[in-house]
């Protein structure tokens, strides 16, 4: 497997946007599938945020993950945001996720970021076994979801 930034890649924008509206579009009703490509192409310019790596095999897109300015429309001046963590349904439970997660998790510290957040309705067991933190649980857009949080001035989990 390899994870490269979307950057070098672009013409997977429109598979991962597919993805990712499928699976994320009840918690954004407002948002429409283009809505998700521009989110994607923006994370394609120079800079630290927005970025996405996508992961491949066989030069094949089998995942993604972005960091984000902010993720949620909440009262919080928390930022960057981990966020599109998605992988394919033929490669889950084969470590595509965590892996994803520790090159954001290194992109991030390379460039001086002090936090990482995420939200999540349903997967805080896994992000706590990676060493997150659960900051607070609440309503967002008709669900309940779990707030975290991860120190990247700690150890890896």
């Amino acid at each position: 497997m390899q994870i490269i930034n979307l950057a070098d890649v672009p013409e997977a924008i429109g598979t991962l946007a597919r993805w990712h509206f499928d699976e994320w579009h009840t918690l954004y009703p407002e948002e429409t599938l283009e809505d998700f490509q521009a989110e994607l192409a923006a994370s394609t310019t120079q800079g630290t945020v927005p970025s996405t790596f996508i992961a491949q095999v066989d030069g094949n897109v089998v995942g993604s993950i972005s960091l984000l300015s902010h993720d949620m429309d909440i009262d919080e001046p928390w930022a960057p945001w981990l966020a599109n963590l998605y992988v394919h349904p033929d490669y889950r439970q084969q470590g595509v996720g965590k892996q994803l997660i520790q090159h954001l998790i290194a992109f991030a510290r390379r460039n001086s970021l002090d936090q990482l957040y995420l939200f999540t309705p349903s997967s805080r067991d896994y992000y706590e076994a990676l060493g997150w933190t659960l900051l607070r649980r609440q309503s967002y857009k008709g669900q309940q979801v779990d707030i975290m949080l991860l120190a990247l001035s700690e150890k890896d989990g």
